[in-house]
């Protein structure tokens, strides 16, 4: 309902605004089936070890290829064969020993191949299996990739999406699970490349370290330099991968994620705009490495930091800084990588953005929970990463998987992938000065907000959601759609929008002062929004009796429970917006 009270100037009594009609069925409200693997036969390149080298070293094949007292180049049995990075390190001080030098990284890349591949899968020393193996100078084998007869070709036409992996601190890429991880991701359609990041050629750290005061005190340069380095590793796989004459020609340079288990899921949130702690006590913060081409990113038992120790500055507020797509799936019994931690990252991030905690889950992957991970990380990635509305249309209803983990969706905010032809961005914007909620479609008005043209204390939230643009004077639009009116109301100083002519001229008859249509949208009836749109909720912060009215708009679930427990009123699904 919206309340507001007349004032001595002609308004007399308090007016209900009912809402019309059954409550559509909200976004993220139900359980999908367990994704099983991909359709692709997956093939991967060369990582010959020679297990002399490695028993000459004393070492376990895993422990090398870790990168303790050795790095994966030592052991390789074929090196010229092996995909391998050579890279100078910025001169910075980020890098206090490394800084200038040239460091390899090898990188391991699996893809979908033809099902006529015949080649033999390869077994490392401690039986751990790579499937369809390239060696010496065989080239990748890539499954056909049919190519819509259009001219001009569309972008990207014939070739794979790829997807960068960072493992977790001390691991690597072929260790049991993280290959059953990569060979899982490229069952579904993308190529993917893991660098072995060796991070104990850096420092000998354990995230268990980073919540100890002492240790901090004595090791905290190098702390930051392994740390620091995993965002740059990324970087160069990427550069390293678009540039090589066989993978190059094969990846769609457009549609580029990122994957990231533990540090890995702080590393690409470090190259996505947050800045990597790089003082303690103080809890300073300074830029790493960035790349844009990372569209998205979706982290398993993502780090976010200690209690001591946040990893992207005090407060992990330069999170702000992060504007991509991102999925955090976190484990409630993960002492490691806190889910706390990780909550108060992404309850900065200004882009769309998932939390689904995983009831029990300790800071650790098991191939028994691959149904679950890959149910949230394969639709997740083929809305952001390959842009495909059917994804994103299951990724709005989704709240849980069936079965397998009690996982459940924590934070929410299922923004628009692209803003099409004949649609709209509707932006939201929020005023400290005013405590104001307000959306945008005009983008004009827009550029007043954002200048400052209009006052100060008004900035842009982050959350959006899609609209249709204004027809044109011949133009006809379906009867589901309808125009959406814009009304300021002067006696408490705020905006109302709504699909519903009974809604706009209530608001007008009681001095409502019509701003024209703003943009139209689908409207909401019946017992849920229609596929490809997503529900839009109205809160009233039932503020009439103080003339303070204001009323949010707003696709997040998650925003709807926390304003909900602030004292704001959930007035239902009002409007169906285009995904």
């Amino acid at each position: 309902m919206i309340k507001w009270l007349r004032n001595a100037a002609g308004l007399a009594g308090v007016l209900w605004l009912q809402g019309l009609g059954a409550a559509p069925l909200p976004n993220h409200a139900l359980p999908m089936a367990p994704l099983a693997p991909g359709a692709y036969p997956v093939a991967c390149t060369n990582l010959a070890v020679d297990a002399s080298a490695v028993a000459a070293l004393g070492l376990t094949v895993q422990q090398a290829l870790d990168g303790q007292d050795a790095y994966a180049t030592d052991v390789l049995a074929e090196p010229a064969a092996a995909l391998t990075a050579r890279v100078r390190v910025p001169d910075s001080d980020l890098y206090p020993a490394r800084r200038g030098a040239v460091v390899p990284f090898v990188i391991v890349a699996c893809y979908p191949t033809s099902a006529t591949n015949a080649r033999a899968d390869y077994l490392l020393p401690d039986g751990t299996r790579i499937p369809r193996m390239q060696r010496g100078a065989e080239r990748p084998l890539f499954a056909a990739q049919a190519c819509t007869a259009q001219f001009p070709t569309p972008p990207g036409c014939g070739r794979f999406p790829m997807v960068v992996f960072s493992h977790g601190l001390g691991s690597n890429p072929v260790e049991p699970k993280s290959i059953d991880f990569l060979t899982r991701l490229a069952s579904y359609g993308y190529i993917v490349a893991a660098p072995f990041h060796g991070d104990a050629r850096f420092s000998r750290i354990r995230l268990e370290d980073l919540g100890d005061a002492f240790y901090l005190l004595f090791n905290f340069n190098r702390v930051v330099e392994t740390q620091a380095l995993r965002p740059f590793a990324i970087k160069a796989t990427l550069d390293f991968m678009l540039a090589h004459p066989d993978f190059g020609p094969a990846i769609d340079a457009g549609k580029i994620g990122g994957v990231g288990g533990s540090l890995g899921g702080a590393a690409f949130t470090w190259l996505a705009g947050a800045e990597i702690t790089c003082t303690y006590p103080g809890l300073a913060s300074r830029a790493t490495e960035r790349d844009a081409r990372v569209k998205a990113v979706a982290a398993y038992v993502p780090y976010a930091g200690q209690r001591l120790l946040p990893a992207f500055g005090d407060d992990n507020a330069t999170a702000r800084n992060v504007g991509i797509p991102y999925l955090a799936l976190s484990g409630t019994a993960d002492a490691t990588a806190p889910k706390l931690l990780m909550e108060q990252a992404m309850n900065n991030f200004r882009g769309p953005r998932f939390m689904v905690a995983l009831e029990g889950v300790e800071h650790t992957y098991e191939t028994a929970y691959a149904g679950d991970v890959f149910g949230w990380i394969v639709p997740f990635l083929d809305a952001y990463v390959k842009g495909e509305t059917s994804a994103l249309d299951r990724l709005t209803r989704q709240q849980s998987i069936a079965a397998g983990l009690d996982d459940r969706l924590t934070i929410d905010f299922a923004g628009p992938v692209t803003v099409s032809s004949g649609e709209l961005a509707v932006d939201e914007f929020y005023s400290t000065r005013f405590r104001r909620y307000l959306i945008l479609a005009r983008q004009g008005d827009k550029d007043l907000v954002d200048s400052g043209a209009v006052g100060p204390g008004w900035s842009r939230t982050g959350y959006r959601f899609k609209g249709y643009a204004l027809p044109g004077p011949t133009e006809l639009r379906p009867s589901t759609q309808a125009p959406v009116c814009r009304y300021f109301v002067p006696q408490v100083i705020t905006h109302f929008f709504s699909a519903e002519p009974a809604d706009c001229n209530l608001v007008r008859s009681i001095g409502g002062i019509d701003e024209g249509i703003e943009f139209w949208i689908t409207r909401a009836a019946g017992a849920s929004c229609p596929a490809g749109t997503q529900a839009v909720t109205r809160l009233y912060n039932n503020r009439w009796r103080e003339l303070d009215s204001n009323h949010r708009y707003t696709t997040s679930r998650s925003e709807v429970r926390r304003m909900a427990g602030e004292g704001w009123i959930d007035e239902g699904v009002v409007m169906c917006a285009p995904l």
